[in-house]
Order: C-alpha cells, then structure tokens, then sequence
C-alpha cells in the first residue's frame, strides 16, 4: 500500500508545514508538502500519484552525492496528507497534518474573499501548526 509507505517516508525524510503565500501575511497560508532525498526513484514514485516538483540539489564538495528535494503544491499537498495521514507515526508532524486536514478547507472560501471570522480561524491554524516545534527542547 503507497499510502502507508508515503507516510513512513513523510514521517523520516519529509516536512508539513503551511507556507505564506504573500510575504506580508502571517495568517495567508497554505498546505505545503516538501521530502528530501538522494533516491530520485522514490520521489517519482510519489510524483506519479500526487504530483508535485523535483529538484536536483548539487554541492560543491564532489564527494557528496546530489540529493533531491520535492514539493507538492497546496492541493496535492492536501490530498496526500489526507491519504497518509490515518498512517503517520511521526506525533508532531501527524498532529500538524491531522490540523491541516480539519481545518484548512473548511476556513479557505474559493473566492479568497476572507470573512473577519475566517481570518481569526486562519490565524489559529497558523499558530497552531507552525507553533508545534520539531527541533530542539520540546520537540518530541
């Protein structure tokens, strides 16, 4: 099952977080889906069935190997968090997906026409998810 495998993988070499989607808003943000490696062949395992962008990352230092990173965009990053999320083991990051998953589309109009509740709603869901620290004293 890719789902289980996608959120093992997601809970070790991936991130959840919700990214701005303008500069100067805190609480304007959306589901982003990022995985890091240097086995291509996993990622477009992955892209095959949610999509998403890789890219090569290079170093300097010729005895490092090129790792890749992957990012899905807002709607296939919540839809992959929908699929893997009942299979995540990771607490932090499987509480920032479960949060994500909740609220997100119930609080974000289609029309992007924002009402002063919906903002305060947004603005918990920011606190709440990017408020969850995964490094450092009180990560795990």
């Amino acid at each position: 099952m890719l789902e289980a495998y996608v959120a093992g993988f997601l809970d070790a070499d991936g991130s959840v977080s919700l990214a701005k989607s303008r500069a100067d808003s805190d609480w304007l943000r959306r589901p982003d889906v990022t995985f890091y490696n240097a086995d291509i062949g996993i990622l477009e395992k992955i892209q095959e069935r949610w999509g998403g962008k890789i890219h090569a990352r290079t170093y300097k230092n010729e005895n490092w190997n090129t790792s890749y990173e992957m990012r899905l965009n807002a709607t296939q990053s919540l839809q992959l968090l929908k699929d893997v999320v009942p299979y995540m083991l990771h607490g932090k990051k499987r509480k920032r997906a479960e949060l994500i998953v909740e609220h997100y589309e119930k609080n974000t109009p289609r029309n992007g026409k924002y009402t002063p509740e919906q903002i305060e709603k947004k603005k918990w869901l920011a606190e709440e998810v990017m408020g969850m620290t995964m490094r450092g004293e009180g990560a795990y």
